[in-house]
């Protein structure tokens, strides 16, 4: 009975996900395959390895801390405002509408230019697995089309079948790259050392080290998926904080050991050994054929895996974001729009897998497809996005809580400002001018975007400032009515309805807005 209140209820509204209908495990799969975690330390390690050496352990394990005080702001306001928007609601109700605003067109782009590069990325792995295993060069496109089909029609039909897909991927892709960093701790010999925790085994010293660590941070982009299933989670309050912090010290744990067994079974300690590994394209192939041979297949299909759930990670974690923009009628209000029978924000699925499939096509054909291609190129820019999302939130944080009698020094002050200081240097080197052709652009696309947004947002000011008074204060109907009084004053303050109208309703109120 309780189910089927559930769904018409759902139903009823154009503007509401499916409540409770994912668990603790579905959120931390999709947290952990956004991070993509095989496929991180095989593309990582290796971008790391030149700066620091064989202490990429302490890099991944710094990156792992300041990830943690992140997380921290993450968790502290999932536990009072559980939405799909995530930062986007988080930030608004720290800093306000504006800063909202700016976080959602940050978090948006942030999360929606990745996935054009894992499009092509899972081309040209699946390309290079059939020419290498199969000898059949077929284009890697039809590759990626396939992977978005699938996509597709996983995320319209059903978020519970597209996490549970992920959940089982991650498990298989995960356990196979455990046995082979057991395997190579095991015969690692002299390689195993606690010097690899410290600063003197990087050949750069300890700016080596923070070189290292901006490849770490880059691997934990991610953590914070599961904050979008605010909506569809069962106890939301509890549930989300905890996958948050489940996903982000599994996969970070993971890191470290992989990191270590890489150093170990490599030999990094040793300078011969080093200069073989940054010569390495593949050091974990590498590991594989002196370790574990019949491994070898499965290596190459975990990565190929990992890139498809991250790919189906990130897919449904920006559509997320883009309904709960267009619920507030930020974006086209049809993104806010969820499907009558399936309860997925369809028109925000459709739109994000156009726009994929177009910037993953033309990005791959001028960049090219590969790691070194349309992949890093987007994952700079979205990278950039994204930190500059996660300082916003730290700060955040401390305003939200500042005049409340729940404030805590230590979490609600000291470690979000800590995290910021902590994000300040990899945004630095991943931003900084200097850098090589196209990766020179990022900066200036970055501020391109910023300065788009700004023109939108001063003319919803002079236009619909209704707009900019509704963003971010959409929570959980059930979760605003358990919430403290405090928490209902902010939001109501800050919009006359928390619950938004329908379609109908808006157009009779705001003919204007439906116009645009």
């Amino acid at each position: 009975m309780a189910e089927a209140t559930n769904a018409t209820s759902t139903a009823a509204s154009p503007h509401r996900l499916e409540r409770g209908v994912l668990n603790i495990p579905n959120a931390i799969a999709l947290s952990a395959a956004a991070m993509a975690p095989v496929l991180a330390v095989v593309l990582n390690a290796p971008a790391a390895g030149p700066q620091a050496g064989a202490a990429l352990p302490l890099s991944f394990l710094v990156a792992f801390i300041a990830c943690l005080l992140v997380g921290n702001s993450v968790v502290q306001f999932a536990r009072r405002l559980p939405s799909a928007g995530s930062f986007y609601t988080f930030n608004s109700a720290g800093l306000g509408s504006s800063a909202g605003f700016y976080t959602g067109w940050l978090f948006w782009i942030g999360y929606a230019i990745l996935a054009p590069g894992l499009f092509t990325a899972f081309g040209s792995f699946v390309h290079d697995y059939f020419v290498s295993t199969f000898n059949s060069n077929v284009p890697w496109w039809l590759f990626s089309l396939f992977a978005m089909v699938i996509i597709l029609a996983l995320s319209l039909r059903s978020i519970r079948a597209s996490v549970n897909v992920d959940l089982v991927l991650l498990f298989l892709e995960v356990i196979i790259f455990l046995v082979l960093s057991i395997l190579a701790i095991v015969h690692g010999g002299s390689g195993n050392t606690i010097k690899s925790f410290l600063p003197s085994s990087s050949p750069h010293g300890v700016s080596g080290v923070g070189l290292g660590v901006v490849f770490g941070i880059l691997s934990f982009i991610g953590f914070d998926a599961a904050a979008t299933l605010g909506e569809e989670t069962k106890n939301p309050k509890r549930n989300v904080p905890m996958a948050v912090s489940g996903a982000l010290i599994s996969v970070g744990i993971f890191y470290v050991f992989a990191m270590y067994a890489l150093t170990t079974g490599y030999g990094l300690n040793n300078h011969a050994n080093l200069l073989k590994f940054l010569s390495d394209p593949n050091p974990f192939v590498t590991l594989g054929h002196h370790y574990a041979s019949w491994l070898l297949q499965p290596i190459e299909l975990a990565a190929i895996a990992g890139l498809f759930s991250c790919f189906m990670a990130i897919h449904n974690t920006t559509v997320r974001v883009m309904f709960s923009m267009g619920r507030d009628r930020v974006l086209p209000v049809s993104f806010g729009h969820v499907h009558a029978k399936w309860f997925s924000p369809h028109i925000a699925i459709i739109g994000q897998t156009i726009f994929t499939v177009a910037i993953g096509l033309a990005g791959g054909a001028w960049l090219g497809p590969g790691a070194t291609g349309n992949y890093g190129f987007t994952g700079s820019i979205g990278t950039v996005a994204i930190v500059i999302v996660y300082c916003m939130c730290n700060i955040a944080l401390i305003r939200y809580f500042w005049k409340s009698p729940d404030r805590s020094w230590w979490r609600h002050v000291i470690i979000p400002i800590a995290g910021v200081a902590a994000f300040a240097y990899p945004l630095w080197s991943v931003a900084k001018p200097g850098q090589s052709w196209p990766f020179s652009l990022v900066p200036w696309i970055t501020l391109a975007w910023l300065a788009l947004g700004t023109v939108l947002l001063l003319s919803y000011r002079r236009t619909s400032p209704e707009k900019i008074a509704a963003i971010g204060t959409f929570v959980a109907e059930e979760e605003l009515e358990a919430a403290g009084e405090e928490d209902q004053s902010l939001l109501a303050a800050r919009a006359p309805s928390l619950q938004h109208p329908t379609v109908e309703e808006e157009a009779e109120r705001h003919p204007e807005i439906m116009e645009d």
